[in-house]
């Protein structure tokens, strides 16, 4: 993670009209929606081997295909408490597009959950950095939220490329568009009182664009704008100045922007856990670091109304805080906490201050996030290894459990491999779960193992950016390791500070790649001690930071038949083609500059400086965005005769986002792993070429013989 953190952070939006609403068109249809119903009671898959479509079009909240991420919740409750608005979203292969439907959900079960609007295509999460644009593929949350009189639910829909803000109410008028359809909306947020909606949108984007253009008439200067490997020209500079608009949605008139409105714009409905939260009685709570770097564990901090602190002494109020809300009018605070082994847990306390230390209602592995309090109930989303998200209410005196609305009501009729969760240590004692997934009829005996990194926490899609399918892979007999890396190595490092000091020291000798890679070697050792791992068939997949782990362990170790990764590569040519931007960052980390090239720090790490020595086949599947940060290490390893193929993706990101290219990662990642460690070859006419290529790879790994 040392590296993957900060280069992804360097990565820029590749075309100039990413500063007015990035989205990147991909080559597909409009989905046809009108036939979904997203809140049918019944429905099966029936019992059946999962596919990948099966994973590919679940439906989920707020945002399609994503593991679990935190951030601000995906649905909005109106105010008394009843009504909770939702947009639920899916992918659509027939057309390499998406479904979005808003749905409104009684909390008290009188009424059935209904469908007050369908229709939108993907919306794309983009941000600025370092001076620019950028998007890593994530799709943007689109929240939807109620008015202050609980009648209109607004939220997003993007038609025709643009990004609207839209109204639907509780009465099932027509929704309508709030925006006029030439702005992108970029921001958001009801204004309290009457129902006004105020929303920001940028205009001088091809303003913008104009100027890099005349600019280039006299020639572009060499500077941070530009990053290579996304273009050659300067990005164009973020954030644009944004325009701000009122609308009555009654009337639909426009009203003057009061001074407030521009600040309920930021956070996107997502309350900082360092932001102050006023409870009854002038008491006022908040999460603080621990120590100036952000992976710092938090504690609970509380003051009463005279201004004293009130401490908890409770070890309960340190550590992973997730989520912190007043609830019984302010009396109490409930809490989430990751904690237990590598947190793998997810616990739910209650804590009145005055009357004892906190209570732990309920904990759990899976993964609770995106939580709203209302009358007596914590609503959440709510999944676990085998189950996809559900909207569940949570009791906030007992934890009891409601389930409120399951998406995906016949998920669990289809054939699952069993997960089990499995503790160890790594050789500098740092905790590490994984969740072993075997195929569905297993019977004993060593398989061929995949590991899959590099978080293991809820719905087991395909690890970390969901490139590597973990229940298609055991239902074709592998055995699967989905590995939650261990602690970053400085993590509780008296020396640091800030978060400068904190990387170099994860950087230093590289030191928490050596971490991860022993987490991976000791969960594999300890399969192979079980009697399930197949020593002479192991293999790796990552993205990301999990690339990063990959890339290191086939440097340190011979003992993996084969490998893919969705990412690559940090190395001694990264500043070459990422650009200006990441010199400066990759020095904050304790990177060499780039010439000359220091052999020894990177030695451990580069595939390009190992490629005569790696004999493992490595599948590359990348975004074209990042090709040419791969292409130094790609032509080490052909030049030296290695087994290496390499595909890349059109208009896709850091993580990719479109529901074919999601497909054809899917089938080849199953299909490379059953060649190289089964033996097994699809006979679709289609895929000959693919298998013609690979067996080519296959005969160079046998000796060469002297004449």
């Amino acid at each position: 993670m040392v590296s993957a953190v900060a280069f992804n952070r360097l990565r820029r939006a590749a075309l100039a009209t990413a500063a007015f609403g990035l989205f990147i068109t991909a080559a597909s249809a409009r989905a046809d929606c009108d036939s979904w119903d997203p809140v049918a009671s019944a429905g099966s898959y029936g019992a059946r081997p999962i596919t990948s479509r099966n994973l590919i079009e679940l439906v989920n909240f707020g945002r399609p295909d994503v593991e679990p991420l935190g951030g601000p919740s995906a649905f909005g409750v109106s105010p008394d408490g009843r009504w909770i608005a939702t947009v639920l979203q899916r992918a659509d292969l027939a057309t390499n597009g998406f479904c979005q439907a808003l749905v409104v959900i009684d909390r008290r079960h009188r009424l059935p959950p209904r469908v007050l609007d369908r229709g939108g295509d993907f919306l794309l999460a983009t941000y600025s950095d370092d001076g620019h644009y950028d998007s890593n593929g994530v799709p943007r949350l689109n929240a939807a939220r109620f008015s202050g009189d609980g009648r209109a639910i607004a939220y997003l829909k993007r038609v025709d490329g643009k990004t609207r803000l839209w109204v639907a109410d509780l009465d099932a008028r027509r929704p309508a568009a709030v925006s006029p359809p030439t702005r992108n909306v970029t921001k958001w947020s009801w204004r309290a009182g009457p129902p006004v909606l105020v929303y920001a949108y940028d205009e001088d984007g091809a303003k913008a664009a104009a100027a890099i253009e005349a600019e280039g008439r006299s020639g572009w200067h060499f500077d941070r704008r530009v990053a290579p490997m996304l273009g050659l020209r300067p990005q164009i500079p973020a954030p644009l100045p944004e325009t701000v608009e009122a609308v009555d949605v009654e009337s639909g008139a426009s009203v003057p922007v009061a001074p407030a409105d521009r600040a309920s714009l930021h956070g996107d409905g997502d309350i900082p856990l360092g932001q102050h939260r006023q409870g009854a009685g002038g008491r006022v709570a908040w999460a603080e670091r621990l120590r100036n770097y952000a992976f710092s564990p938090l504690r609970i901090e509380m003051r009463g109304e005279a201004g004293l602190a009130i401490p908890c002494a409770a070890a309960a109020c340190t550590g992973r805080i997730a989520g912190l809300w007043w609830v019984d009018a302010g009396r109490t605070l409930v809490f989430l906490k990751l904690e237990g082994w590598n947190e793998r847990f997810t616990s739910l306390y209650r804590w009145t201050p005055g009357h004892g230390q906190p209570r732990r209602l309920l904990q759990t592995d899976d993964v609770i996030e995106g939580c709203s309090p209302t009358a007596g109930d914590l609503v959440c989303t709510r999944q676990g290894a085998t189950q996809p998200p559900r909207l569940v209410a949570i009791d906030t005196r007992a934890g009891r459990q409601r389930i409120l609305l399951d998406p995906n009501p016949g998920f669990g009729a289809l054939v699952l491999g069993g997960v089990e969760r499995l503790e160890w240590r790594n050789n500098v004692g740092r905790q590490v779960y994984g969740d072993l997934v075997l195929p569905p009829d297993y019977k004993g005996g060593r398989l061929a193992t995949i590991v899959v990194l590099y978080r293991s926490r809820g719905f087991l899609r395909g690890g970390t950016g969901n490139d590597y399918p973990i229940q298609l892979l055991a239902n074709r007999g592998f055995a699967v390791l989905s590995i939650g890396r261990p602690a970053l190595f400085a993590v509780g490092d008296p020396a640091v500070n800030d978060d400068d000091s904190f990387w170099r020291a994860n950087t230093r000798d590289w030191a928490d790649r050596r971490s991860v890679d022993s987490a991976i070697q000791s969960g594999l050792d300890l399969l192979v001690a079980k009697g399930i791992a197949d020593p002479s068939r192991l293999a790796l997949t990552g993205l990301s930071d999990g690339a990063s782990s990959v890339r290191f362990a086939l440097i340190a170790s011979k003992r993996y038949a084969a490998a893919a990764i969705s990412t690559c590569c940090v190395d001694e040519s990264s500043d070459d083609v990422v650009g200006p931007g990441w010199v400066t960052e990759s020095a904050k980390l304790g990177y060499p500059p780039a010439a000359p090239v220091d052999d020894k720090f990177w030695r451990p790490y580069s595939l390009a400086l190992n490629a005569s020595e790696i004999r493992t086949p490595l599948l590359m599947q990348l975004a074209d965005s990042e090709l040419l940060s791969s292409l130094h290490a790609y032509t080490a390893l052909e030049a030296a005769g290695q087994p290496v193929d390499l595909y890349f993706y059109p208009n896709e990101f850091h993580f990719k986002w479109q529901p074919t290219h999601r497909q054809a990662v899917y089938d080849r990642n199953v299909d490379w792993f059953s060649f190289w460690l089964q033996h097994r070859e699809d006979p679709a006419p289609d895929k000959a070429g693919q298998y013609s290529h690979w067996r080519m790879l296959r005969d160079r790994l046998v000796p060469r013989r002297s004449p």
